[in-house]
């Protein structure tokens, strides 16, 4: 659709709407375009292509704020839209105002990063790279027997917002993603392993180091044992970290502790990590392939420190939940309250040199169970884990079936050191960047 064409039945929205009798209204338009290619046994064994578009709209009327959502674009269904909004309110009660929002010296907010890098991703040069990336990934060892997914694939798409108080804001987007997941067999053991890489230019896929990686996490699973229950020095790999730090990231948001769901709800300015943890959420990251100059509500993102040096230093706000505790949205609006591109603070060391300090304890590289093996409120988690046994101060032998019990809290105030590795997943509305972690000791079932 052409984005004149939204623009203006977007305005004509928020037009009607205030005729209706909303006080402020809001129109937002979002689509999408993406393809995939997946392939299996050296043929593709699926391609899509796919587009999809969509208005959503709210209004405040009675002192509530409806919402709507159509994809259709014709007279009748703005009619749709803005009763549907207005039957909304009549039945909401919500005690906590909700708002539209405008800054008068911000109210024009566009940011398009997408460029000619994203015309590389045709059908054919996914259909090269996959057949090429099963290849060798079949031929690196003869103990991968097959490739059971690897899936290409990319998407963009505009989003565009008006309202009532003058706000206009656009923002493009695009990603490429890749990821294979193969399986090892030695005997009568059987393993599968998987990679992720993504990024905005397929130029940049660098082949053979991401073939590496899957083999070196997915091969020495095949040798792998538990080891008797006791308390380890442990040090949880990057990847480990992000999946369990995002899964208490929650805690952090302002909504959360106004709801009683958070255990640091009044702590800001308190102690609740170690001197060597600093975690900061850096919206335009320079790293980051997803960059997040302002938020869904049209509030401007900015740096931040949200825990510095073990110092609790600030909430996560949209403007609701900025509004209950009097205070301004740290650009955090999301739908409810969400990240963007959170950064773990670095060490200098490598995991090898933290090896050799430690001495004797685990390495963990994978964690199951995130949403059954743990307590988001009080920070408790019992997770099936695997990894590497650190022995005579080096990464040796692979380790599996065992569960590491501890609290999130506890960990955060006993962190040793960050190494200097970081890697980042995808992550809410933006990215995860973290090192490897010493977390000191924790609990570890194995064998009795």
């Amino acid at each position: 659709m052409d984005l004149e064409f939204a623009e203006s039945f977007l305005r004509k929205i928020v037009d009607r709407a205030i005729e209706y009798g909303f006080e402020e209204a809001q129109a937002a338009y979002s689509a999408d375009a993406s393809m995939a290619v997946e392939i299996l046994m050296g043929e593709v064994s699926s391609f899509e292509n796919s587009s999809g578009r969509g208005i959503s709209f709210k209004g405040k009327l009675y002192g509530q704020m409806g919402r709507s959502h159509t994809t259709e674009f014709t007279d009748e269904a703005i009619e749709f839209l803005i009763s549907s909004a207005a039957d909304n309110c009549k039945v909401l009660d919500d005690e906590d105002p909700d708002f539209i929002y405008c800054d008068p010296e911000n109210s024009e907010l566009i940011y398009c990063p997408v460029n000619e890098a994203y015309e590389k991703n045709t059908y054919n040069r996914f259909v090269e790279l996959g057949l090429s990336l099963e290849k060798n990934l079949l031929s690196y060892s003869d103990k991968i027997k097959a490739v059971d997914y690897l899936r290409i694939s990319c998407s963009k798409g505009p989003d565009l917002m008006v309202n009532s108080k003058g706000l206009r804001v656009f923002k493009d987007s695009d990603i490429i993603s890749i990821i294979a997941g193969c399986r090892a067999e030695s005997g009568d053991v059987v393993k599968s392993g998987s990679e992720l890489w993504y990024g905005n230019d397929i130029d940049l896929f660098d082949e053979k180091s991401f073939i590496e990686r899957l083999a070196s996490r997915l091969l020495p699973k095949l040798e792998a044992r538990s080891v008797k229950s006791g308390s380890y020095e442990t040090i949880i790999e990057n990847e480990a970290f992000i999946s369990l730090y995002g899964s208490f990231i929650s805690n952090f948001s302002a909504y959360a502790m106004q709801k009683g769901l958070s255990l640091l709800k009044g702590r800001v300015g308190d102690k609740i990590a170690s001197d060597c943890f600093t975690l900061s959420e850096i919206p335009m990251y320079e790293k980051a392939v997803n960059k997040v100059p302002f938020d869904a509500e049209g509030v401007l993102t900015y740096d931040k420190d949200i825990i510095s040096e073990g110092v609790f230093k600030t909430a996560l706000y949209n403007l609701k939940s900025a509004y209950k505790d009097g205070c301004k949205s740290t650009g955090n609006g999301f739908g409810g309250t969400s990240v963007t591109n959170a950064v773990v603070k670095e060490g200098k060391r490598s995991v090898d040199e933290i090896a050799e300090e430690i001495g004797e304890g685990l390495l963990i590289t994978d964690l199951s169970g995130l949403h059954a093996g743990l307590n988001p409120i009080s920070g408790d988690f019992s997770l099936l884990s695997e990894g590497f046994l650190i022995k005579d101060g080096k990464v040796a032998d692979s380790v599996e079936q065992i569960t590491i019990a501890g609290n999130f809290y506890d960990i955060m105030l006993n962190v040793k050191e960050t190494a200097n590795d970081t890697r980042a997943l995808p992550w809410a509305n933006g990215e995860f960047f973290s090192p490897s972690v010493w977390i000191g000791k924790i609990d570890v079932s194995g064998e009795d």
